[in-house]
């Protein structure tokens, strides 16, 4: 009779997360316009560098900005593993910003050193970006650009 009750009790429990997931995705589908909202990501190829660029709604950038060395296997927010292309990861982890839009992504620029790019959370005032990519050496580091209407993070790496 217990396990029974257990069996039952984690199949709520399951669905209860499940739910949430769902819920949380349908909020996240509108367009990104609040103020300090990731507008989109993108992925480019200049001269001996590839970028990833995260372009924010306004004058301001998250309050916290950390890029730190990830490693597999990567995961996202619900503990799924996102199986990333790469021999090296970056994790882009940004907090207080607005997260219940559809951040527009465009990764089809070809590079040789970024492999992947995936959102691995979304929740809660966090997003955090994970860049698969060749070498560990071949990371540069981050800049921040603040203009008057939009702002901008981007990560660097060397080809």
């Amino acid at each position: 009779m217990k396990l029974k009750m257990k069996h039952k009790t984690l199949r709520l429990a399951a669905l209860g997360a499940a739910i949430l997931m769902i819920s949380t995705l349908a909020a996240a589908q509108k367009r990104c316009t609040e103020d300090g909202s990731i507008r989109r990501v993108t992925k480019a190829t200049s001269g001996n560098y590839e970028t990833v660029t995260f372009e924010f709604v306004g004058s301001s950038l998250p309050s916290t900005i950390e890029v730190t060395n990830e490693k597999p296997p990567i995961t996202n927010y619900g503990g799924d593993n996102l199986h990333m292309k790469g021999r090296a990861f970056k994790g882009v982890h940004m907090s207080i910003v607005p997260w219940t839009c559809k951040i527009a992504e465009n990764f089809k620029a070809s590079s040789k050193t970024i492999k992947d790019i995936r959102n691995s959370e979304q929740f809660e005032g966090y997003v955090t970006y994970v860049i698969g990519y060749t070498a560990r050496s071949k990371y540069v580091g981050k800049t921040e650009i603040t203009g008057p209407k939009s702002s901008k993070i981007v990560i660097k790496f060397k080809r």
